[in-house]
């Protein structure tokens, strides 16, 4: 995919396998269905850290448009109220640490980050990121790198 749009959902708490294929199968069945105003939308979904759930549309093929975006979020509205993921809290922040997710409410970063729980070189997963060049560029990185890390205040 190379000009595309991308929707990143955080879940508050990791996947079980059997979750993880119903959700799999509901975003393929999605997936293979959606279109923009009768037009086919070329898209991808991709369930990372076993709850992270990304969804991508190539928009070098056709470009989704305000419908296609609802009926998208639709869909993740029926997964979060099905398995009470609380995927649209945007004030959860994720971050890889020892290879598992770990949620930090943005109120509670400044403490996370004083108490050590939350390191400089911690990976930041952006869920902010709207685009594919965004999620190359700023997705994946370290904490000191990431917008979040200004929201800390008293560095020391």
């Amino acid at each position: 995919m190379g000009n595309g749009r991308v929707w990143v959902y955080n879940a508050q708490r990791p996947l079980a396998p059997q979750e993880q294929n119903a959700i799999k199968d509901k975003l393929q069945a999605f997936c293979a269905q959606w279109a923009a105003h009768g037009n086919s939308l070329s898209s991808h979904f991709n369930i990372l850290h076993n709850q992270v759930l990304i969804l991508k549309v190539d928009e070098d093929f056709e470009a989704a448009t305000g419908c296609s975006i609802d009926s998208s979020v639709e869909v993740f509205r029926q997964i979060d109220a099905e398995y009470q993921l609380d995927l649209f809290n945007r004030m959860n922040l994720a971050f890889l640490i020892s290879d598992r997710v770990k949620l930090i409410r943005m109120a509670e970063l400044n403490t996370a980050y004083q108490a050590g729980l939350l390191k400089d070189d911690h990976i930041f997963l952006d869920h902010s990121v709207s685009n594919l060049n965004e999620m190359e560029e700023r997705w994946n990185i370290p904490f000191a790198k990431s917008w979040a890390y200004k929201k800390v205040k008293d560095l020391v």
